[in-house]
C-alpha cells in the first residue's frame, strides 16, 4: 500500500474556535471540499487495464479521499483525520458526483469552476451536518490541465486571459458568500515534462489525444515554445491574481497558493527512465502511489510559510515524509502569517510574482544591482573627465611649444 506514518504530537485543536484564518491549525477544520477536473476525481488512480481506466476512484484522491485510515491510504483528508477524526466532506469509494464534497469532474476547464463552486455552497447549506457559519471549511482547488492540453484548438476560449477570469469569479463567489474559509489554490503543474512518460502500450497511446497540444508539437518547434509560454503564464497571471490583494481584506477568509507542481519533475526509476508506477495506464493521469505523493506534498506546502514554500515535487516513497506543526508556529500557514516567520529560503517579492508594484513600491524599489551598475559607471566618467584634462593640458602644452618655435624662427637672420 501507499500509507504513510504519522508523527506528530501537536494535533490538538484551538482551545477556542479560532476567528481568523490567520490563527487556523488543522484541528479546527472541520469540513473538506475540493474542486477541479479528473486528477481530484481520482480517473483511473488504480486502474491495471483500459476498461478500469473510467473508474473514478474518489476514496484516493489526494486532495479530498477519505478511504480507510492514514497507514494504508495517504490522502489530505487522511492526514486531517489525525487531528480531527469527525472531519466532514471527503469522498469514498468509486462512483461520480455527488461523493462527499468532491465537486470535480473529468475533462472540466476552467470555466467549469464557478459552476462547481455554486454546486458547493449549495450543498453545503443544505447539509444538517455543516454548520455554514461556524464551521471552518478546507476547499482545495486545483484546474487548468485540460485548459493547457486543449489551448492550441480553441486559443480564445483558453487563453490565460479567460483562465483567470474564470478563476476569478469562481473566488470571488467563495469570498463573498462562504464564511470561514481557507483556500488551497494548488498551482497548475508544467506539463512538458509529460512528453517524457512513454510506454509502447494501449493505454500509453491515449496521451496524444488526451493531451494534444503539449504532445504532439516537435521538439523544439514554435508550437512546443508557445506552449510552454502559456503554461509559465497561466502560472504568474494565477499569482498575481491571489498576491494581488483582492482577497485580504476579510480576516476569516484566504487563499493560499501552494506551490509544489510549479516547478514539475518527471520521477525517474533506477534504470533512468519515468517510473510509470507514478501514473494510471494511460501515461497521463496518476496512480494511487502518484495520488499520495500529491497528497504529502500539498499537505507539507501547507505548512511552509508563504516565500519558502517547496515549488517542485519530490515524488520518492518513504513512510515518513510527514511534516508536523510545530510549537513556534501550530497554524496552517497564510500570507499574512508568513510575515512573522523567519524565512527558510528565497521570499516571494513582489516582482518575483508579477504583482503590480504600488505608489510606493515605486519610490522604495530600488533593485540590487543598481548600486553595482552606478559604481561601475562613475568610475567610467571618472577614467574619461581624466583623460579629457589630460589631453586638454597636452594640447595646450603643444600649442605653446610651437608660438614659441615661430617666434625665435622670426629673429633669426638669414
Amino acid at each position: 500500500n501507499w500509507g504513510r506514518d504519522f508523527s506528530c504530537t501537536l494535533t490538538a485543536p484551538s482551545d477556542t474556535v479560532p476567528t481568523s484564518v490567520h490563527e487556523l491549525r488543522p484541528g479546527d477544520i472541520k469540513v473538506v471540499a475540493s474542486l477541479g477536473d479528473s486528477i481530484t476525481a481520482g480517473f483511473g488512480a488504480k486502474a491495471k487495464n483500459i476498461v478500469q481506466l473510467l473508474n473514478e476512484e474518489r476514496g484516493v484522491s489526494w486532495s479530498i479521499g477519505g478511504d480507510e485510515t492514514l497507514e494504508t491510504v495517504t490522502t489530505l483528508p487522511n492526514i486531517l483525520k489525525k487531528f480531527n477524526p469527525n472531519v466532514l466532506g471527503f469522498s469514498k469509494g468509486i462512483s461520480k458526483r455527488p461523493n462527499g464534497f468532491n465537486m470535480a469532474v473529468s475533462g472540466a476547464k476552467a470555466s467549469d469552476i464557478p459552476g462547481q463552486v455554486r454546486d458547493l455552497i449549495e450543498t453545503l447549506r443544505n447539509n444538517t451536518k455543516v454548520d455554514f457559519e461556524q464551521d471552518w471549511k478546507l476547499v482545495t482547488l486545483f484546474i487548468g490541465g485540460n485548459d493547457l492540453c486543449q489551448y492550441c484548438k480553441d486559443r480564445d476560449l483558453l487563453s490565460p486571459k479567460k483562465y483567470i477570469e474564470h478563476i476569478q469569479g469562481a473566488l470571488d463567489m467563495l469570498y463573498n458568500e462562504v464564511p470561514r474559509v481557507l483556500v488551497n489554490f494548488v498551482e497548475i503543474l508544467q506539463i512538458e515534462d509529460l512528453r517524457k512518460v512513454k510506454s509502447n502500450t494501449l493505454g500509453c497511446s491515449l496521451q496524444s489525444t488526451l493531451c494534444p497540444c503539449f504532445i504532439n508539437p516537435e521538439e523544439n518547434s514554435e508550437e512546443m515554445y508557445e506552449m510552454k509560454r502559456i503554461n509559465r503564464e497561466l502560472q504568474t497571471n494565477t499569482e498575481r491574481l491571489i498576491y494581488g490583494g483582492r482577497y485580504d481584506k476579510r480576516d476569516d477568509f484566504a487563499v493560499v497558493l501552494q506551490p509544489f507542481f510549479q516547478n514539475s519533475v518527471v520521477p525517474m526509476g533506477t534504470d533512468k527512465q519515468p517510473d510509470l508506477s507514478f501514473f494510471s495506464v494511460d501515461c497521463f493521469h496518476f496512480s494511487e502511489r502518484g495520488h499520495a505523493e500529491m497528497a504529502i506534498a500539498l499537505w507539507n506546502n501547507m505548512l511552509e510559510p508563504v516565500g519558502s514554500k517547496q515549488t517542485y515535487n519530490n515524488f520518492t516513497y518513504a513512510r515518513s515524509k510527514i511534516q508536523c506543526p510545530s510549537e513556534e508556529h501550530p497554524f496552517i500557514f497564510t500570507r499574512a502569517n508568513s510575515l512573522t516567520t523567519e524565512p527558510t529560503g528565497v521570499m516571494v517579492t513582489t516582482s518575483d510574482t508579477g504583482m503590480p508594484l504600488t505608489a510606493d513600491d515605486h519610490e522604495n524599489h530600488v533593485p540590487s544591482w543598481t548600486a553595482g551598475v552606478l559604481a561601475v559607471a562613475g568610475v567610467m566618467i571618472g577614467v574619461a573627465f581624466t583623460w579629457i584634462v589630460m589631453h586638454c593640458r597636452e594640447r595646450r602644452k603643444r600649442q605653446k611649444n610651437q608660438n614659441l618655435s615661430s617666434l625665435e624662427m622670426k629673429g633669426t637672420p638669414l
